[in-house]
């Protein structure tokens, strides 16, 4: 979870750039202009329901429902889709 967070936040500056732009490795890892995503909110919320897992998978799916409507609401311009 952590890695997929940091490379969300890492590559967030670089989102709908073409992959042929890209061609270096050579960057900042984290930039001024790097923030976090709805990808790292929406896997924040998933992980907030898994702790809570008791083996109710209908509960599992309604709190992680629960979870992705708050965060998402706390984190509204994170760039979700339609």
């Amino acid at each position: 979870m952590i890695g997929a967070i940091t490379g969300d936040i890492v590559g967030s500056r670089f989102e709908g750039w073409s992959h042929e732009c890209i061609k270096s490795k050579e960057f900042d890892f984290f930039h001024y202009k790097c923030s976090p995503t709805d990808d790292s909110i929406m896997t924040l919320a998933v992980a907030k329901s898994l702790l809570n897992y008791d083996g109710d998978t209908e509960k599992l799916k309604m709190s992680t429902q629960a979870e992705m409507r708050l965060l998402g609401r706390e984190y509204p311009h994170a760039g979700y889709g339609g």
